[in-house]
């Protein structure tokens, strides 16, 4: 009964204390991103996977584009005011969910690498018909923009 009664207690105390925090499912669902998302079908390694995106367009175009890369244990979302800053400037602002972050696809058996994630990378801008973009990565991210320079210079 003691122990029922602390849980009990503990249950309320964490209702009270951290009201904001729900539970959330793999693909993240229910998180409300800061701008429409996208998905895009990847076909790797004989599996399926959708990957998930952000495309900001700006009202006053520069004709300038520029990837936002996230680090690890993040996801797009985070570059919120990076975006809204970037995109008020004339920037176009793409920033993908790499898989197994996010809301892309979150394989159960997968071989990660950075060239893996810069291919998905540049798959996604070829389907967007981007061809010339300014890389931005932070923590993983900045790797992932690394590996993707360097295999894409152009």
């Amino acid at each position: 009964m003691k122990h029922i009664f602390s849980i009990i207690l503990f249950a309320c105390f964490q209702q009270q204390v951290f009201p904001q925090l729900t539970a959330t499912d793999i693909n993240m669902e229910n998180v409300e991103y800061p701008f429409a998302v996208k998905f895009i079908r990847v076909d790797i390694q004989k599996q399926h996977f959708k990957m998930a995106y952000m495309d900001v367009q700006p009202a006053q175009p520069n004709g300038k584009t520029i990837v936002l890369l996230h680090g690890k244990n993040f996801c797009a979302a985070y570059w919120k005011q990076t975006a809204t800053e970037l995109q008020a400037k004339g920037y176009r602002v793409i920033m993908p969910d790499q898989l197994g972050f996010g809301k892309s696809s979150k394989p159960q058996v997968f071989q990660y690498s950075f060239q893996q994630l810069a291919e998905n990378t540049k798959n996604l801008l070829d389907k967007l018909g981007i061809k010339k973009t300014a890389i931005l990565g932070h923590s993983m991210g900045g790797m992932l923009a690394t590996r993707f320079t360097l295999m894409y210079p152009e």
